[in-house]
């Protein structure tokens, strides 16, 4: 599964990657190029005083008058280097350097050049040269002026400096995550709504996210209207199949009237065969009245109020079957989690087949367990004997051709499609029916179903 959360951390960290090393590297850089134009400077100055101090004696010897310059030059690897060199073998060197030989190096006047190179090592020393030589010409002599510092000192501080750079950097980018983990996470607490409305939307207890009234973020607000589109839509075409099919079937109602009264003209040879194919037709027409007086007004995704939608749906039988007496046993604050339309039709079929089946008191019990729901409905009619209720169970038998024969042969309204309608519902929900007797007579339908919505 793809995590948001995770993806917008991996991009943030990835785009303070991308601004932060650049960032290290340049002021990285921008702090060697100023220690280096720093140590450069300090040099420069320092030549200028070697330059003023170089004096000529009487017999004619260049020198340095070592009152003109620090103690640093005197005081033996101290870090601070020169040497003053002709090509006549002239070779004024500090004191500093001992017995280190300086870089043979000449430059005409005026030429500058500028490196880094090894200096002393050894005896705990492991010195870092910044080195500038150029060609000077003082009265007329030409001389090569060799300066350098030991620049070593400042790259540990540099070093130094990195690591706390770096570590300060770490440091602010883990901050920097928490801050934006803890910002995701009030961001998208705010959609928690939108998920508890999403379940109750699963178990029917609204009909829509009401999206239209500005409640979501602006970046899910386009889909929460998706959303109602899509649910108003479905709401639309279910409510128009059911009425489309009961319409339908209050529409057939006049012409099977009239093949009726047409068969009735034919040969006694085929008004039997006739009437059996115009019984099945009502048939399937009366149940589909039946089935919209008994589901009533659509409202597909909602769950099943026992409390609400039981009651009219005893009425609606009681009045089509008004010689049976119907007993129903539920839980007044039962919910079941399945679809009440779905529900609505099982129950209605398993009821319908009992009112048109038997006579006297039809039982209705619903019960709650631990991980399921019952619904248990008998009857005292006739019921149906122990090899036909295994034969009715095995899958892919139907009632519908046996019991709509029976039917049209005994008079009896209605069709045995009920059942295979049950069938269909229970399997979709995973669930189990079981067919058995009724003591002292009749048939008790067992269905269960699970304390889960899934399908």
């Amino acid at each position: 599964m793809i995590s948001l959360q995770q993806q917008l951390r991996r991009q943030w960290l990835l785009t303070l990657l991308l601004l932060l090393l650049p960032l290290l590297w340049l002021a990285d850089y921008g702090v060697r190029q100023l220690t280096t134009h720093t140590v450069l400077s300090r040099l420069q100055h320092d030549a200028d005083g070697l330059i003023a101090a170089l004096t000529q004696d009487a017999q004619g010897h260049w020198q340095v008058d070592d009152s003109r310059l620090g103690t640093l030059y005197q005081r033996v690897y101290s870090g601070h280097y020169f040497a003053i060199r002709d090509q006549q073998g002239t070779d004024l060197r500090s004191r500093s350097l001992w017995d280190k030989e300086p870089p043979a190096i000449q430059l005409a006047s005026g030429v500058v050049r500028h490196w880094q190179q090894p200096g002393i090592q050894g005896d705990q020393l492991d010195e870092q040269w910044l080195s500038q030589a150029q060609g000077i010409r003082v009265q007329n002599h030409d001389f090569t002026l060799w300066v350098a510092e030991d620049i070593a000192p400042l790259h540990n501080e540099l070093s130094q400096y990195r690591l706390a750079a770096l570590a300060l950097v770490i440091c602010a980018m883990l901050l920097l995550m928490l801050i934006q983990r803890r910002q995701l996470s009030r961001a998208f607490t705010r959609l928690e709504p939108l998920q508890q409305q999403l379940r109750e939307l699963r178990f029917g207890e609204r009909d829509g996210l009401n999206a239209a009234a500005g409640h979501y973020p602006q970046e899910v607000q386009p889909l929460t209207e998706e959303i109602d589109r899509l649910l108003s839509l479905l709401q639309q075409r279910v409510s128009r199949s059911r009425n489309a099919l009961g319409n339908l079937a209050h529409e057939m109602k006049r012409p099977l009237q009239q093949l009726q009264l047409l068969a009735e003209q034919l040969d006694p040879q085929h008004q039997q065969q006739q009437r059996e194919a115009l019984q099945r037709l009502r048939q399937l027409v009366e149940r589909e009245l039946k089935r919209a007086r008994i589901v009533g007004m659509s409202s597909p995704g909602r769950q099943t109020k026992l409390s609400e939608d039981l009651p009219p749906l005893l009425q609606v039988l009681q009045q089509l079957y008004p010689q049976v007496r119907l007993q129903a046993h539920y839980p007044q604050s039962g919910v079941l989690p399945q679809d009440r339309d779905d529900m609505l039709e099982l129950l209605g079929n398993l009821l319908d087949n009992a009112c048109k089946y038997a006579s006297g008191q039809i039982d209705l019990h619903i019960s709650s367990h631990e991980n399921d729901w019952q619904i248990m409905v008998s009857d005292q009619g006739p019921g149906i004997d122990q090899r036909e209720r295994e034969r009715l169970l095995q899958r892919g038998t139907r009632l519908d051709e046996d019991r709509i024969q029976n039917n049209a042969q005994n008079n009896v309204q209605g069709s045995g499609l009920g059942l295979a309608i049950v069938s269909d519902i229970v399997a979709s929900y995973s669930g189990s029916l079981q067919l058995r007797a009724n003591q002292p007579q009749g048939l008790c339908v067992i269905v269960t179903l699970p304390a889960t919505a899934g399908r």
